[in-house]
């Protein structure tokens, strides 16, 4: 089990674990996907023969988004949960944040959010020439979940 130090500061000097079946059952059949968690990297690896079939290197946002999504797979993240791994704030907080905006109006909501839709665009971006299989599916108003297909 992969182990993955949280930046929410909630979890301040905790430790995630990442369910190594997790990462097995995203792969697509015949592969197996590692974490380089020091350098922020995911590879799809073919299991015969072996070799690295690609490799995606990702900045602290993205990292960070990533890392909870794989943490909550097969579930969703919602929103909060999403926004306090890129902040100092803990989910409560950014829930409390997030529904402030809502009240607020969109616009206002979409400016909390900015920082996670950045993030999730070059996840999205990065994913897509990493393996056609791997996703993030919009959950509306509620998050995002990480989704893979065998097609």
């Amino acid at each position: 089990m992969a182990r993955y130090n949280s930046p929410n500061t909630s979890t301040k000097n905790a430790e995630v674990p990442i369910d190594e079946s997790i990462l097995q059952s995203l792969a697509p059949a015949g592969c197996i996907l590692e974490l380089n968690l020091k350098a922020r990297m995911l590879s799809l690896l073919s299991t015969d023969p072996p070799h690295i079939l690609a490799q995606q290197q990702f900045t602290k946002n993205e990292w960070s988004i990533f890392i909870t999504l794989l943490v909550s797979y097969p579930h969703y993240a919602p929103h909060e949960v999403l926004l306090a791994g890129l902040t100092s704030l803990s989910s409560t907080d950014c829930r409390k944040r997030l529904q402030e905006a809502e009240h607020l109006g969109s616009k206002e909501l979409k400016r909390e959010l900015k920082p996670v839709h950045r993030a999730l665009c070059g996840i999205r971006a990065k994913l897509f020439d990493f393996s056609p299989y791997l996703k993030i599916s919009l959950i509306r108003d509620i998050g995002y979940t990480l989704t893979s297909s065998s097609e």
